[in-house]
């Protein structure tokens, strides 16, 4: 015979009410809280999300659209997204837009139609286009990763331009004025963010910037191949280059390894994003480390609020700090 909320509530001696109020997401004092898991755990109780659903007019399912699950950055934000909402007692609806704006509206559609409580997304801009899909519906919708200013989105995001400042700074300080970058695509807030860092650094120190150094790249590792042979390729090569995304530096990494340059004597190499690879190469490298757990953490409570009904603050701009991790690509320029 199935175990049932009355058989915890045996348990644990708390009314139902309760232990109802702790599986729909609710607050509950510590203690109780410990003796509903425990009871939990013990029972083996499984909550039917049907009928809660039918009782709550919730689905108890979160809709995720974000990049391809294949990028290491977008599957590290997503095990965060996937571990918080299911200790909050949702599942979640993944749908990849593959930076393709039709596939993100699609995705969007898809998850309206499935009747998800809310939703999270990192649009291919600031998430202005999409908002009034959102609003029709009435659900809730928080936006990850991508900043903008529209008056009807929550939005949670890292200070992009923060950190590539304070990177890029780095390099100043260790004598480069040759500093080379490899962009992100023009249409893409965060490669914007990115690359406005840069460009203060140059501003802010009075140093003049060189065209030829800011070269083209589309997120992905052919253009941080492409762009490295590009930079090595000038007849004044730049002393230190700034790789803008993981799966760029995977590319440049690779073309520094078959151009044979040496890392840091001859190219000092920084990157945004810190996965393994940054410590599996040598040098190991001098990166941007995002705040992913942080990240999905804000995102899904700001959610769950939303869900709530509680748009007290709304609408809510949250912007995390990241922190620059340095190790050994990076030497003082020599003249």
């Amino acid at each position: 015979m199935a175990v049932t909320i009355k058989d915890v509530a045996r348990e644990t001696n708390l009314a139902i009410s309760t232990i109802s109020k702790y599986m729909n997401g609710g607050t509950v004092r510590l203690e109780n809280k410990e003796r509903i898991e425990a009871a939990i755990q013990k029972l083996g109780y499984i909550p039917n999300d049907a009928a809660r659903g039918l009782r709550t007019s919730r689905s108890y399912m979160v809709g995720v659209v974000m990049g391809t699950i294949d990028s290491p950055h977008t599957a590290g934000i997503l095990a965060e997204i996937e571990s918080r909402m299911r200790s909050l007692g949702y599942a979640l609806n993944y749908v990849g837009h593959e930076q393709n704006l039709n596939q993100t509206e699609k995705g969007i559609r898809y998850l309206l139609e499935k009747g998800v409580d809310g939703i999270l997304v990192t649009p291919m801009d600031d998430g202005g286009d999409l908002s009034r899909q959102f609003l029709y519906q009435n659900v809730p919708v928080v936006v990850v990763e991508k900043y903008g200013n529209k008056a009807d989105l929550d939005y949670v995001q890292v200070d992009n331009c923060g950190g590539a400042y304070e990177i890029v700074e780095h390099l100043v300080k260790n004598g480069h004025r040759r500093i080379a970058i490899v962009k992100g695509p023009d249409y893409d807030i965060t490669a914007r963010e990115r690359l406005r860092g840069y460009l203060r650094v140059f501003e802010d120190y009075g140093y003049e910037i060189c065209p030829e150094y800011m070269v083209e790249g589309s997120f992905d590792y052919r253009s941080g191949y492409e762009g490295i042979r590009k930079l090595w390729g000038l007849s004044e090569r730049p002393t230190a280059v700034f790789i803008t995304n993981y799966d760029e530096c995977l590319g440049a990494m690779a073309a520094v390894y078959n151009l044979g340059i040496r890392v840091p004597e001859e190219l000092s190499v920084v990157s945004f994003d810190d996965f393994a690879y940054s410590v599996m190469v040598r040098p190991k490298l001098t990166v941007v480390r995002q705040p992913l757990k942080e990240l999905a953490d804000e995102a899904c409570d700001l959610l769950l609020r939303r869900m709530k009904g509680d748009y007290s603050d709304f609408p809510r701009r949250v912007r995390l700090k990241s922190t620059c991790i340095y190790r050994d690509s990076v030497q003082a320029y020599k003249p």
